[in-house]
């Protein structure tokens, strides 16, 4: 957003906060917002299902607003965000997955409050405004302003997040991460894992290799990963072992090379439905490690630009010291780690410990019960 767009949405949001202060409040209304994917998917999806089930008496609104950069899409997305606004200004609780610019622009009425989930678990990579090079503006301004709760996965994310969103500490619960839910649920794993393979029978019977890398670069600059080159990955495993890839749902999925991969999935895909089918996480810096940790399987990062990425944006983990799984710098290396099999899964345990404590299967629950009072 440069900052022209962002001094004229901010003065028409404000002025439509200001027309909102005069509508009726509604004290029952709970607002899931979000301006990453235009479905209501992860963290606000689960959340939203404890909702209806342990305070039924609560109204429920959607705002699935993701962000777009042409302009087109940037008329759109303000178009959107107006009624964004009038929601945020007239409900009781505003639950966010990511940055949301009708919470930024300006402090919300003292009956809101607002919460947020992230759509990420634990600490790993620098993010919001916590990375080792400043934001530039207008972000440096604006981002990440006015929450009044931020919930977490584990103590050992409170102080980042704080840092990440400007929140005081104490204001920072390390209640879980509600969709980490689904991966401690044998049934719904199961279901999703028939489901899965119903769709891609050819990964039955087969070790799954799933290949879920972040991306690179930020906002209009993001790119692929480009690390792992899955013909040479595919000819050095036998054929018993399948190749997914999995996109990061913010990238172009044709900027990803696919030749080599027995199965692509759609970038909106949910990547822990497709835990329910991998046997073998490959990955680099994806907070996806810390909620695959907790299914206790086979992981192997690809690391080849760990220096450069310790540099910018900057990592909270040591990840020759304090990282599971085996790190590896290029696809010989993926492949050498796959056919080894020599994994060590004990390290799991002191890992979820520290990151990921109060995911026990129970964190939706515990959001609702907790934050969401009658």
């Amino acid at each position: 957003m440069s900052r022209l767009e962002f001094i004229v949405a901010s003065a028409v949001l404000r002025l439509i906060g200001m027309v909102a202060a005069l509508l009726p409040f509604h004290a029952d209304r709970v607002v899931l917002a979000t301006a990453r994917v235009p479905v209501l998917e992860g963290n606000l999806l689960h959340i939203e299902r404890a909702i209806r089930m342990l305070r039924p008496n609560l109204r429920i609104s959607l705002l699935l607003e993701p962000y777009g950069y042409g302009l087109r899409a940037k008329v759109a997305y303000a178009l959107r965000l107006l009624r964004g606004m009038l929601l945020v200004r007239t409900s009781r609780y505003v639950v966010v997955d990511n940055a949301y610019l009708p919470i930024h622009v300006a402090p919300h009425g003292s009956g809101t409050t607002v919460i947020q989930v992230w759509h990420a678990a634990g600490a790993l990579k620098r993010f919001g405004v916590d990375t080792v090079r400043p934001l530039a503006e207008p972000e440096a301004t604006f981002l990440h302003r006015y929450y009044d709760l931020v919930v977490t996965s584990g103590d050992a994310s409170r102080g980042p997040w704080a840092a990440a969103f400007r929140t005081p500490i104490e204001h920072v619960l390390a209640l879980g991460t509600p969709r980490t839910d689904a991966l401690l649920d044998a049934a719904a794993m199961a279901a999703v894992r028939g489901s899965l393979l119903a769709a891609h029978p050819r990964l039955a019977g087969r070790t799954v290799v799933l290949y879920a890398p972040t991306f690179r670069g930020r906002g209009r600059e993001k790119r692929v990963a480009g690390s792992l080159d899955a013909r040479a990955l595919r000819a050095a495993l036998p054929e018993h072992y399948a190749l997914v890839l999995k996109t990061h749902p913010n990238l172009d999925a044709r900027a990803e090379a696919t030749a080599g991969y027995d199965v692509v999935v759609e970038p909106t895909s949910e990547l822990n439905d497709w835990f329910a089918v991998a046997d073998i996480l490959v990955t680099d810096y994806s907070s996806s490690i810390f909620e695959w940790a907790l299914l206790r399987r086979p992981l192997v990062l690809l690391v080849d630009d760990l220096e450069s990425y310790e540099r910018d944006p900057g990592l909270y983990l040591d990840y020759r010291r304090e990282m599971v799984g085996t790190q590896v710098v290029d696809t010989a290396g993926v492949a050498a780690a796959i056919q080894a099999d020599d994994f060590d899964l004990a390290a799991y345990d002191d890992f979820i410990a520290r990151h990921l404590g109060p995911c026990d299967g129970t964190a939706s629950r515990r959001f609702v019960e907790r934050l969401l009072t009658d």
